[in-house]
């Protein structure tokens, strides 16, 4: 059945709304269509999304024909989109890391599913420069090329420097602490990170499920590869469960295991490579960061491996390394040889 959707910014009251119309079936969760008009109108990285029916807002557990939701109804997507919001998301992907703004830009799209740009142009600014909005807000600073967060005078005391949190059984938000174990294959078990008081705090939505928790923390932490287990004392955590029944509440310490192997980088890398003709070690690089969300030095250094990345494609059977171009064994070929590094194809 066909509906139309009302979409609304409730922080911007004077914004203008948007109305599209979605395809939906009178057995689909309030939650699958949120996500699903989130996905559609660039909105999903903003906070407590809600849709309503003549005012009323509906559960998010339930169906919408349980809803009474009919053929050509009417329904208003509603959320909150502001500066202080996406202030907020940078300052929880940096912590106490420092980064180039590309890096962060480039996490911040692998963490919230949307570029920075898509969120500014959400409040309205026709062109979103990352720097020049770091540099306007109190709460960043330069160091170089790098861009980290204030810290502020205080005494450390225990999670509290946050708001406090209203929890609820079936949404909200919790902060939880998370210890990042990495295991790599003839290596003893890495604790990450390594410095005593440096703690890794993480705000989770309650209803989200183990899996989503897992890449939420992987794209903050920058651990991109993809076996991972998240456990709760002993115990490891079925993907499909929500946070709230897998018994993780504000203040919970998980821990996240990372599998990680030179396999998985290689298999990572093919992925990238597998529709292109050829790219240039530092293009696949860069590529890769895109994809991932982690600069390919940092997975170097979480492997223990003292190269770099034209070396480990060298030593990969799947990669052929000519000319200054990186080519797949078994994907196309260039038609003719590259004279130059920049003449490989980047499409």
């Amino acid at each position: 059945m066909k509906i139309q959707v009302v979409v609304t910014n409730s922080i911007k009251a004077t914004a203008t709304s948007q109305t599209i119309e979605a395809t939906v079936g009178p057995a689909d969760t309030v939650l699958n269509v949120q996500e699903r008009i989130a996905s559609i109108t660039k909105t999903f990285s903003f906070p407590d999304q809600k849709l309503l029916i003549k005012g009323n807002v509906l559960a998010s557990d339930q169906s919408l024909s349980a809803c009474g939701v009919k053929e050509g109804d009417v329904l208003e997507f509603q959320f909150k989109a502001s500066e202080q919001t996406i202030t907020q998301q940078l300052s929880d992907l940096l912590g106490k890391k420092a980064m180039s703004p590309l890096e962060l830009s480039l996490l911040y799209s692998y963490r919230y599913s949307m570029s920075f740009d898509d969120a500014m142009n959400t409040l309205g600014h026709a062109k979103g420069d990352l720097r020049a909005f770091l540099e306007n807000q109190k709460c960043f600073c330069f160091q170089g090329a790098c861009v980290k967060v204030v810290q502020t005078e205080k005494t450390v005391e225990p999670p509290c420097c946050l708001p406090a949190i209203k929890e609820d059984k079936s949404h909200g938000i919790i902060e939880v602490n998370v210890v990042i174990e990495v295991q790599v294959a003839g290596r003893s078990p890495m604790l990450m990170p390594q410095d005593e008081n440096e703690e890794i705090y993480i705000r989770l939505e309650v209803s989200d499920t183990v899996a989503r928790a897992k890449e939420i923390i992987a794209a903050s932490e920058q651990m991109p590869f993809p076996q991972r287990d998240l456990k709760l004392g002993e115990k490891k955590l079925e993907n499909g469960l929500s946070l709230s029944d897998a018994g993780i509440k504000n203040g919970s310490l998980l821990v996240m295991v990372v599998y990680a192997s030179q396999a998985s980088l290689a298999q990572q890398l093919e992925e990238v490579l597998l529709k292109r003709v050829a790219l240039s070690p530092s293009e696949l690089g860069l590529l890769y960061c895109q994809r991932f969300g982690t600069p390919i030095g940092q997975v170097f250094r979480t492997l223990g491996l003292q190269s770099n990345l034209k070396r480990f494609l060298e030593g990969q059977a799947q990669f052929s390394v000519t000319g200054g171009c990186v080519t797949l064994v078994n994907g196309p070929k260039l038609t003719t040889p590259p004279s130059r590094q920049d003449a490989c194809e980047v499409a």
